[in-house]
């Protein structure tokens, strides 16, 4: 991650109606009269504003609408919002009268009161599903799209549960014009954000969507995009709407994955009063998010996520994902402002010391395996073998996409070890190969102790590859849906599936080797791994059960949360944020490299 970023963290811790595919144009206010839709139809103006991907390339144009009581904040007419996220695809808006209506989306239905301001639907995210555009028929869903795995079924008990959204209860306004119901822009992108980082979001001059996914997004929203954000002062009802927004994404749509200081109170009475009831230290982040002074906004959403501190995947600092290295003068000034702000925070805050202390303490069993690793093995060494053990490091539950896609479609060939000897999956890959084709190997360690996660896709490859159970589990904290997700499984690699793979077998005594800083993927995994039988070793893994999501603020800056849509659980259906433990305990970070040991600790579990 950039410098600038960096320092935060360590301060912190087509193309229907209106979307065309046109060149992009200047923004052009085209002044409407309010039509017949009752009390909240307001005057308003339009404007056509240009739509581009993460990389800046022109998509085409919508029609935004600003309201004269709120002048500064984008609405959008639901229907065209469907058109740009999913391109040749629709809502059917029917109007009920009273302001009701009832929108009909390619997967999903929903009711929309505008005067109580209530969304309502039996399946909101089939509703929302943009997933066919991934995979044709796939419901929404966990998946990055790795083309070594691909979607087979989702099982949801309860099959359906319907979600009431009270857009009221925060203040935000729905509104309808008789023909067409209109959310501000950032609410219905917050209910559209999913798994695959379809994200969009509008700067006040450009929209950004990311039709392809946004894994690009974890280094932070593009410098073109956050640029124009840059301004000492935010107006009043951005200020305003920004705030309640922020409040109701985090109330309805945090994952609460159980180790946060605000979450009990937020999930008990919403994000606003969950901050006046937490002392000063509540009160001064609420009063700094709702500031039109963009400095101690700013540093509002770092003492946040101070507050919602869960490990590594909740980060509302908008400094840690949107990229503000392309002004170098309000970094300047942000700076000062930033660090005292935070300083009285934590004065107010001392309970977040010993969470940050953890946090620091699993960065330092990280740094000194890897100090033990080298010294024992040498720089850059993945596969070691003594006697009938092998040992792997496995680092990353990432992996070089690019070049899987490119064999996947024919375009390449199968990355091997020569040409990807970065990539993890490559690595482990190898090492397993070379493994079984060893007669003198009985037992294989897979270490992922320095392994901070990456994607679930890899995680239900090697779950199949090793278990021969392509599932993952996890709940809906919004709806309380538990969920089975089920993958085809390419187990051969030979850029197929088909009934070859079910030949594949591992014929080794398999153990995980885990430590306090395996997190998230590194955590789900061990999950997995313990409840199908395999071996862990180590220590207590580090937690994280919930995926994440890449949202933006009103104004257009990028944050990232634990969310509703997948918190991760075991078998029984249990939340795994506290992280797994492990069969064999070592206490010695010595002991994590000594391969004849742990090769007889994993002889000594399968000969039970």
């Amino acid at each position: 991650m950039k410098q600038f970023k960096s320092m935060w963290l360590l301060l912190a811790i087509l193309f229907l109606g209106n979307f065309t595919l046109t060149s992009c144009v200047d923004n052009q206010d085209n002044p409407s009269g309010g039509g017949g839709g009752g009390d909240k139809d307001k005057n308003y103006v339009e404007r056509l504003v240009p739509v581009v991907d993460p990389q800046g390339n022109a998509l085409g144009t919508v029609m935004l609408r600003f309201y004269n009581d709120m002048p500064n904040v984008a609405y959008i007419n639901v229907s065209r919002f469907q058109e740009m996220m999913y391109p040749g695809t629709t809502i059917q808006v029917q109007n009920f009268g009273d302001g009701k209506y009832t929108l009909t989306s390619p997967c999903g239905t929903a009711k929309v009161d505008t005067q109580q301001d209530l969304f309502t639907s039996n399946d909101y995210e089939a509703f929302t599903n943009l997933m066919g555009m991934v995979q044709p028929g796939m419901p929404n869903t966990t998946y990055d799209a790795l083309p070594i795995i691909r979607w087979k079924s989702l099982e949801a008990s309860p099959a359906q549960v319907t979600v009431t959204l009270d857009y009221g209860k925060y203040g935000i306004d729905i509104r309808e014009d008789g023909e067409n119901v209109y959310f501000p822009f950032a609410t219905i992108a917050d209910l559209y954000t999913d798994g695959y980082m379809h994200i969009a979001a509008f700067n006040g001059q450009t929209v950004m969507t990311a039709p392809n996914g946004a894994y690009s997004l974890d280094d932070g929203y593009p410098k073109f995009f956050i640029t124009p954000i840059l301004q000492e002062k935010r107006t009043s009802d951005m200020a305003e709407f920004s705030y309640k927004n922020l409040c109701f994404t985090m109330t309805n749509f945090f994952g609460y994955p159980g180790r946060t200081l605000l979450e009990k109170s937020m999930k008990e009475k919403g994000m606003d009063q969950a901050l006046k009831d937490y002392g000063k230290a509540g009160e001064m982040t609420r009063e700094l998010l709702q500031s039109t002074d963009m400095f101690d906004y700013i540093s509002g959403t770092a003492t946040l996520s101070c507050l919602l501190n869960d490990g590594g995947h909740t980060y509302t600092d908008v400094t840690v994902i949107s990229d503000m290295t392309g002004d170098a003068d309000f970094v300047e000034k942000l700076k000062p402002i930033y660090a005292t702000k935070l300083n009285e925070f934590l004065g107010y805050c001392p309970e977040y010391q010993p969470i940050n202390d953890k946090r620091n303490a699993r960065v330092n069993i990280r740094n000194q395996l890897n100090t033990k690793r080298k010294e024992k093995f040498g720089k850059g060494v993945h596969y070691v073998k003594v006697g009938n053990t092998v040992y792997c490091q496995f680092d990353s539950f990432l992996c070089d996409d690019s070049g899987w896609r490119k064999f996947y479609k024919g375009e390449g060939p199968k990355p091997t070890i020569d040409k990807y000897p970065n990539d993890w999956l490559v690595i482990l890959i190898d090492a397993l190969e070379k493994a079984q084709n060893d007669p003198e190997v009985k037992n294989f360690i897979i270490d992922i102790s320095t392994n901070g996660g990456g994607s679930s896709d890899v995680v239900a490859f090697l779950s199949s590859l090793l278990c021969n159970k392509p599932d993952i589990y996890y709940e809906n904290t919004l709806t309380g849906q538990k969920m089975k997700c089920s993958y085809e499984v390419d187990r051969n690699l030979d850029g197929k599936f088909d009934e070859k793979d079910k030949d594949v077998k591992i014929n080794l005594n398999v153990g995980v080797l885990t430590s306090n800083y395996s997190f998230s993927c590194a955590n789900m995994f061990p999950a997995m791994m313990k409840d199908y039988g395999v071996a862990l070793i180590g220590q207590q893994s580090g937690g994280g059960s919930c995926c994440v999501l890449f949202n933006p603020s009103a104004e257009g800056y990028g944050y990232r949360y634990s969310t509703h849509r997948a918190r991760l659980n075991n078998l029984k259906g249990e939340n795994i944020d506290e992280g797994i433990m492990p069969d064999y305990n070592l206490e010695n970070l010595d002991d994590f490299f000594d391969v004849a040991k742990i090769g007889q600790l994993i002889e000594s579990y399968y000969a039970k």
